[in-house]
């Protein structure tokens, strides 16, 4: 069971997803019992170990906010996969079944989960978000505003309806978000939707853009802990 996974460097934990698929989940608390306050980060087309997504966990886990992280299955399966752009529906599952391990584990406040992700995490994240009301509120790393093909509307639905709080971080030089558009698609949320522009790119590899994406991140968390 995942509540009895150790407070520090977790090891990664096998989950079959009801379709029968397995997905690896990995979570780490702060010392103490909790419960804590908790982020379910998704990952991006490939696996959640990518620099961002690991310095972003240490500035959390340093303010006391547990979180939950997993490789969708299709990478499980076989790490050259892709994932289809049209339909989403298993890695919805996947982030859905991580979302229901975090609410049965008894470290984690089910009242305090927030749900956000990297790239792809994002938009899996955003419709988990919609889809469910007891959630806190979403944390998005290098969202996809500008992917062609696509409009972030598209991407990101009902944003005008959505009143929980959104922090949306992106860097100046992204490809896959173009800053005026993100700023021009926030106008339209119906809650409060911050946005940070950061230097750098799609990856947010660098050591001062990374540590400073996880210092905004962990500000955010706290902000809504507190509400």
């Amino acid at each position: 069971m995942l509540a009895s996974l150790p407070a520090k460097a977790a090891d990664p934990v096998t989950v079959t997803t009801p379709r029968g698929a397995p997905i690896t989940v990995v979570a780490n608390f702060p010392e103490g019992p909790g419960p804590f306050t908790t982020v379910i980060l998704g990952p991006g087309t490939g696996t959640m170990k990518q620099k961002i997504n690991d310095v972003v966990e240490r500035e959390l886990l340093k303010n006391n906010i547990a979180v939950y992280r997993f490789e969708w299955a299709f990478y499980v399966k076989d790490k050259n996969n892709k994932p289809s752009d049209t339909d989403r529906s298993p890695e919805l599952e996947d982030f859905s079944t991580v979302v229901a391990l975090a609410k049965a584990d008894k470290h984690v406040d089910p009242k305090a989960i927030i749900v956000g992700g990297k790239s792809r995490g994002t938009v899996i994240a955003w419709q988990i978000l919609r889809n469910d009301p007891t959630l806190k509120g979403i944390l998005q790393l290098t969202p996809v505003c500008s992917k062609e093909g696509y409009t972030a509307d598209q991407l990101y639905p009902d944003l005008a309806s959505e009143r929980r709080p959104s922090l949306w971080i992106a860097g100046d030089a992204d490809s896959a978000c173009n800053i005026k558009t993100l700023y021009g698609f926030l106008a339209k949320a119906g809650g409060t939707a911050r946005a940070a522009i950061v230097t750098g790119d799609h990856g947010l590899a660098g050591d001062a853009t990374s540590h400073l994406t996880a210092e905004f991140s962990a500000d955010f968390i706290k902000t809504l802990s507190k509400n």
